[in-house]
């Protein structure tokens, strides 16, 4: 990594599940990632669990490791395996998490709409909806960022999202959307987070969406351990999940391109894409994500 790679204050993975075992079933060895990362200027991770099952390692992830912001939320692909009241566990976890720094606390995410899920009829995608809106009045309640993931759905995301003006700031995770879409989230406050998805050179529909972003609203992410769709994802030709990295390609540094140190070398590419010199790219990436974690809760706030 260049000088002119660096920042005074490192950069942030907008958007990482380092909760996943793949990044190591003991926590030494999710530390050996951390470390990797910071050791390539990647020093804060947002980290953003899709399940109940997730809340609480990524609580106990975060209270470990002062410099990883938690996300609690149920991911489109889960709605239908919540039961009971889970919207109580979840309120707590927002409500009542502080890290022993007694500084950062949790926000909202990963939440949204995917109509790509195979089989995704009415039914899913008022299921998709409800538990979608359940999660949006508790960030909307207590002025939480959000994490948005919106696959074949972004008319009704961005309708969805116009109801809750509270929310601070929308992260639209690797979102492929027109102008216009953009325009339209922008006006809400959303920021938008890329991996090597998409950059990959056969992602055309995704770099053009990269290079069409606004400038002062882009962020990088890994989307680690794996950018990957699951099994029963509708892989119809020429929507964004076909427009993959493999999971063991690897960096000029030799890392994984779905871990959090292979950062920069997305950020590299997304630069290039853009047609921007990289130390100017990185400048203005250093102010989008200070802008970004301005909005998010700190126990000093309250």
């Amino acid at each position: 990594m260049t000088a002119s790679e660096t920042s005074t204050r490192g950069f942030t993975d907008a958007h990482v599940h380092l909760h996943d075992k793949r990044f190591g079933k003991t926590w030494d060895e999710t530390a050996e990632y951390i470390e990797r990362a910071k050791s390539h200027g990647v020093v804060r991770f947002i980290c953003a669990s899709a399940s109940p099952g997730d809340w609480n390692r990524v609580a106990e992830l975060a209270k470990r490791f002062p410099d990883v912001y938690p996300m609690f939320g149920v991911h489109p692909w889960n709605v239908e395996r919540v039961s009971g009241d889970w919207l109580v566990p979840l309120t707590q976890f927002l409500d009542s998490f502080v890290a022993h720094d007694g500084a950062t606390k949790a926000s909202l995410g990963e939440v949204g709409l995917d109509y790509a899920v195979r089989g995704c009829d009415d039914n899913l995608r008022a299921v998709q909806e409800k538990v979608l809106r359940a999660q949006l009045e508790l960030a909307d309640e207590r002025k939480l960022p959000v994490a948005v993931h919106s696959v074949r759905a972004n008319e009704r995301m961005l309708t969805i999202m116009k109801d809750f003006p509270n929310v601070p700031a929308w992260l639209l995770h690797s979102w492929r959307a027109s102008e216009h879409e953009i325009e339209r989230a922008c006006e809400m406050g959303a920021f938008f987070s890329f991996s090597a998805r998409a950059v990959a050179d056969n992602a055309r529909a995704f770099r053009e969406c990269v290079a069409r972003t606004p400038r002062d609203r882009l962020l990088v992410e890994s989307d680690g351990p794996t950018p990957l769709p699951p099994n029963g994802y509708d892989m119809k030709e020429g929507e964004p999940v076909r427009q993959s990295v493999d999971v063991q390609a690897r960096d000029a540094d030799g890392f994984l391109l779905a871990e959090p140190a292979s950062l920069l070398a997305t950020a590299r590419e997304i630069a290039s894409v853009r047609r921007t010199p990289l130390d100017e790219f990185f400048r203005q990436l250093s102010v989008n994500e200070r802008r970004f974690l301005a909005n998010w809760p700190t126990a000093a706030s309250e």
